[in-house]
């Protein structure tokens, strides 16, 4: 399935709590995030052969392991994250909300926003 169709698959009130659990405080910028997912649901996917791929990600600093993702997945535009692919690695226990919820915020956080989201993205910088 690629991102923009489970995007579409859900509403904001759906994810913000998942939202806020990965990024404290994240409530406190509900309406920068309730933005930036208005503005992903209005662009036109760019498919793409790459995908986002859920993974074992080694800390080496804690010697511990987490779920997550490359950040490399997301250097890219809005545009060109929801054309990819979504994928799990086996043994990766994560539901579609939290998939869905973990992609968005590393969209709006790491990659290349459209010039409409400029002004709330400097709001959520501060």
């Amino acid at each position: 399935m690629k991102f923009y169709q489970l995007l579409q698959a859900y509403d904001f009130e759906e994810i913000f709590p998942e939202v806020n659990n990965m990024f404290p405080n994240a409530h406190l910028h509900e309406d920068v995030f309730r933005k930036a997912f208005e503005i992903l649901q209005g662009l036109k996917p760019t498919l793409s052969k790459k995908d986002i791929r859920f993974q074992f990600i080694d800390n080496p600093s804690t010697d511990e392991t987490f779920v997550g993702v490359p950040d490399t997945c997301f250097q890219t535009s809005w545009d060109v994250i929801l054309g990819k692919e979504l994928r799990k690695e086996k043994g990766v226990d994560l539901n579609d909300t939290q998939i869905v919820a973990n992609c968005f915020l590393n969209t709006v956080l790491q990659s290349k926003h459209p010039q409409s989201f400029e002004k709330f993205y400097r709001k959520l910088m501060k």
